[in-house]
């Protein structure tokens, strides 16, 4: 996708400008020897400095659009509206785990139009628009090409894993089972944004992720559709219309077959 969209181009440019101060303060979470208030207060002051630096820039580019940082979405009726999760994967950040991304996507009447997940430290970036694929860097994506269960690589996420519903208690308890089951291996990665950018671009081959808001979801649903995949709740029903439900991501196939194998084990 040599001529990528000047809205692209803008979300680019933005996410550009906070890249360096990102990994910079990522470099000095490691040599931090200080309370855990400390570091609350150091992780917060980089989210201010990346929404700061995302909010001047989408505003400057689109006045008269509504920006969204992490914050539940609702339906927006004939308004075209930014969706930014400052820092997703923020437990790993505050912890030196390398695994962190920032995203940014563009909605109208509760549909997303345009997505972007960055990731810092390895610097890739994955995007997509509707109707014209999905893409790392340069490179198109698909998802995972397997048409079975066997040996496939889970990707594990839950925003809350305590308390847990008996309910989604029991959805995890079926994974591990389907797992088992395939000889399969489940992976908690720690960034929701991460984990849908790595089924779109096959690197894990599903998906299992519990409690999102939307502005979690909304940078992964179009991002794997347009790679060929499929994330919905146990019903079937669009991830983006499903808030805080538990959500199955994969290719059709490994979608059928697991929403098949859910549904069924008592």
């Amino acid at each position: 996708m040599s001529n990528k969209s000047p809205l692209l181009n803008v979300i680019f440019h933005s996410l550009n400008k906070v890249t360096r101060s990102v990994v910079r303060d990522f470099g000095e979470i490691e040599n931090l020897q200080v309370s855990p208030n400390s570091l609350d207060r150091f992780v917060s002051k980089t989210k201010s400095k990346i929404s700061n630096s995302l909010l001047n820039d989408l505003t400057k580019s689109r006045p008269d659009w509504q920006v969204k940082f992490n914050e539940d979405i609702g339906n927006i009726k004939d308004k075209y509206y930014w969706i930014v999760d400052t820092l997703n994967g923020q437990f790993n950040f505050s912890h030196g785990l390398p695994h962190f991304a920032i995203s940014v996507s563009v909605g109208y009447n509760n549909e997303i139009l345009s997505t972007v997940i960055f990731d810092p430290i390895r610097d890739e970036i994955f995007f997509a628009e509707k109707g014209k694929g999905s893409f790392q860097n340069d490179r198109r994506i698909r998802v995972s090409k397997r048409n079975n269960l066997k040996s496939c690589v889970f990707s594990i996420f839950d925003e809350e894993n305590t308390n847990l519903s008996s309910n989604i208690k029991n959805y995890f308890d079926k994974i591990n089972i389907i797992a088992s089951q395939s000889s399969s291996v489940t992976r908690a990665f720690g960034s929701s944004a991460l984990s849908f950018a790595w089924l779109a671009s096959g690197k894990v081959d599903c998906l299992f992720a519990n409690n999102l808001n939307k502005y979690q979801i909304a940078c992964g649903e179009l991002l794997i559709k347009e790679a060929g995949g499929y994330l919905t709740n146990s019903k079937y029903v669009s991830a983006y219309d499903t808030t805080s439900d538990f959500l199955i991501g994969a290719n059709p196939a490994l979608h059928k077959e697991l929403l098949k194998k859910i549904n069924n084990i008592d």
